[in-house]
């Protein structure tokens, strides 16, 4: 793969039919489409806004999500309750094995 080089005409970087002013810039930059990709590699398809508003990765929110952190630490919703509420989280008892 070749380096991204800018134009000489109008000082941009021209990759895949669009124009860039910068090569990495922050996730801002790279959400309004003025940088290409972030310093560790994301591109705009990588990125998303959660539900507070901050650009996170795309793949990093799908896994925490997946993962239930706070649900395996005991914090629950409850219908009809505001706010947190802590729950006992019974573990996974395993058989002994025979030998």
């Amino acid at each position: 793969m070749h380096r991204h080089t800018r134009s000489e005409k109008d000082h941009m970087f021209h990759i895949q039919g669009k124009t860039y002013k910068e090569l990495s810039g922050s996730r801002v930059q790279v959400m309004n489409n003025n940088a290409y990709k972030t310093p560790g590699g994301l591109h705009k398809g990588d990125l998303m806004r959660n539900k507070w508003g901050r650009i996170v990765s795309r793949r990093k929110h799908k896994t925490a999500k997946r993962e239930r952190r706070l649900e395996k630490a005991g914090f629950f919703a409850e219908k009809g309750k505001f706010g947190v509420v802590k729950k006992e989280v019974t573990k996974k008892r395993r058989t002994m094995k025979k030998k």
